[in-house]
């Protein structure tokens, strides 16, 4: 019976593992960059082809990413964790409630972390201008569908690395880094995408309406379909859409559908 699993004793991926990062989209990676991913896996014990731990790459530069559930996993598995706060948001007025029932985005989250021997909650603030992904000024995607769900994430993963830097340090989320992974609207014009693998940088009216389609098919689509579906669009992620009315890009429409099937189990 052949694993992916990947042990605390290896000193570098085997070849049925580089085969599965390629599927993943980490394909044409540098080998040093891969024995730091490696690295992480080990430390962490989190699952890359579970999409627990991920590797990004952007403009040459790679940052290793998890899931809030990859860093709850972490926290657990210390025998230090010992729960956490309910999560707080605020608006402009600064006064913190437990629901946050605006139809504008809150200003602020936060969540503590409790860990055993600590006499108190540690306890991380995110401010809402400091993450959300925005399009033309205002938040896209996930950002505007579910501003409160968002935020708090990264209020919680802000809480959760205080409390266990030995173990998370250095690892993020994909939520608090998608702001710094969006391009801006003047860095990257609406009809415009980075070229990969020989693909053309402009986009005529059949592949958008095509791109639309992909987004109109997302809600039908199990997790498998979804992860091979998303694999045949990488280049296209981060191209800006005008869909149903609402700004939005490939990349946030995946996530909604990933956020969705994983509330679902």
């Amino acid at each position: 019976m052949t694993t992916l699993a990947v042990t605390t004793d290896q000193s570098f991926w085997d070849e049925k593992q580089i085969a599965a990062l390629k599927q993943i989209g980490l394909e044409d990676v540098p080998k040093p960059e891969l024995a730091v991913f490696l690295h992480y896996c080990q430390r962490t014990g989190l699952d890359p082809f579970a999409r627990q731990i991920y590797m990004i790459g952007r403009g040459g530069k790679y940052t290793i990413q998890a899931s809030i559930d990859g860093l709850r996993i972490v926290a657990q598995r210390s025998n230090e964790y010992a729960g956490q706060t309910a999560t707080y948001w605020c608006g402009e007025d600064g006064v913190w409630t437990d629901v946050w029932l605006s139809k504008t985005p809150p200003a602020a989250a936060k969540v503590g972390v409790y860990r055993k021997g600590f006499s108190e909650a540690l306890w991380a603030i995110a401010k809402f201008e400091s993450y959300a992904v925005a399009y033309n000024g205002k938040p896209s995607g996930l950002w505007a569908k579910m501003p409160d769900l968002m935020i708090a994430k990264c209020a919680e993963a802000l809480a959760l690395r205080k409390a266990f830097p030995n173990d998370l340090s250095g690892i993020y989320t994909s939520d608090e880094m998608a702001q710094a992974e969006v391009p801006t609207a003047s860095a990257a014009p609406v009809k415009k995408v980075e070229p990969v693998k020989g693909e053309v940088a402009e986009l005529d009216e059949a592949k958008i309406t095509e791109l639309k389609g992909v987004i109109a098919l997302l809600p039908i689509l199990d997790m498998e379909a979804l992860i091979e579906l998303r694999q045949k669009n990488l280049n296209y992620l981060d191209y800006k859409l005008d869909y149903e009315g609402s700004p939005t890009t490939l990349r946030d429409e995946f996530d909604i559908r990933r956020e969705s099937l994983a509330r679902a189990k």
